[in-house]
C-alpha cells in the first residue's frame, strides 16, 4: 500500500472549503492574470462608440483610448463578433421610385410564374477601353524603392482618352448568348482590362475569347437567380436588395 501524500492535510482543507476536483489536467476557469484592457466596461464602451459612429478607424479609437491597436481589434471581432465592410455606392431611393420597384417586382414575378422569363431576351451595354484598369487597394508591387517600380515598367499608365469600344449585351434565358451576355459584362470586364491592349482589333480578340470561355451552366445559372431577385426586392418592400 502506498504511503499517504505529505500534501493530504492542504488536500483535505481544499475539499472543505468547496474546490472540487475537476477531473482532467485542464486549468480552472479564472486562474490566471486578470484581464486589465479587454474588460466589459472597456467592450461596452466600444460597442457604445461604434454604435454612435460606424465610419470608424480601429487605430483612431485605440489612440483615443490609449490601448494598442491589436486589442481593440481584438474587441472588435472575438467580443463583439463585428466584420469590417467596405462603403459601397448605391443609387437614392426617393419613396415614389420604392413604390414603383415594388409594383414592377410583383408584376415581373407574376410573369415568371408561367415560365415566361424562360423566352426573354436580356440586354446591356457597356464601354470597353483599352486599357488595363485597376484598384490600387488591392494590386500591390513588389519592389524596394518606387523609383525601382517605375524603373522596371510595373506601373499602369492611363491616359484620359483612351481608345474604347461599346460592346452590346444580349443574352437568352435558355443560357444562349446572342451577343454579350447582360450580367456578365462586369465578369467579362474584371478578365479582359486585366491588361492593357495595343489596339481596338486586340480588345476586341480578347473580348470574343473570354465570352467563349465562360460557362453556360453559369449563365443560365444567372437567369435562374432572377426569380429569386425580384422575391428579394417584394420583401424589402421595394428597398435595397444588398448581396455580400
Amino acid at each position: 500500500m502506498a504511503p499517504p501524500s505529505r500534501h493530504r492535510s492542504s488536500i483535505l482543507n481544499l475539499l472543505k472549503e468547496g474546490v472540487l476536483p475537476l477531473g482532467t489536467f485542464l486549468d480552472r476557469r479564472g486562474r490566471g492574470r486578470k484581464a486589465t484592457v479587454v474588460t466589459p466596461d472597456r467592450i461596452k464602451a466600444v460597442n457604445q462608440g461604434i454604435g454612435r459612429i460606424a465610419h470608424r478607424s480601429i487605430r483612431k479609437m485605440a489612440k483615443g483610448m490609449k490601448i494598442s491597436w491589436r486589442l481593440l481589434g481584438r474587441i472588435v471581432k472575438d467580443k463583439l463578433k463585428l466584420i469590417c465592410y467596405r462603403e459601397r455606392k448605391a443609387a437614392i431611393l426617393s419613396e415614389a421610385t420604392t413604390k414603383k420597384r415594388l409594383e414592377r417586382s410583383k408584376k415581373l414575378l407574376q410573369r415568371t410564374l408561367n415560365g415566361e422569363h424562360l423566352v426573354t431576351v436580356f440586354f446591356d451595354e457597356k464601354l470597353f477601353t483599352v486599357q488595363a484598369e485597376f484598384n490600387p487597394q488591392n494590386h500591390r508591387v513588389l519592389a524596394e524603392t518606387s523609383e525601382e517600380d517605375f524603373a522596371n515598367g510595373k506601373a499602369i499608365h492611363q491616359g484620359s482618352h483612351p481608345a474604347s469600344v461599346m460592346v452590346f449585351g444580349a443574352v437568352c434565358a435558355d443560357g444562349k448568348p446572342q451577343s454579350f451576355g447582360l450580367l456578365h459584362l462586369g465578369v467579362l470586364q474584371n478578365k479582359v482590362n486585366a491588361k492593357p491592349h495595343s489596339s481596338i482589333e486586340a480588345l476586341k480578340k480578347t473580348l470574343v475569347k473570354e465570352w467563349d470561355a465562360l460557362s453556360p451552366d453559369y449563365l443560365r445559372a444567372t437567369i435562374d437567380a432572377y426569380p429569386r431577385r425580384l422575391r428579394a426586392v417584394i420583401e424589402k418592400r421595394g428597398g435595397r436588395m444588398e448581396q455580400d
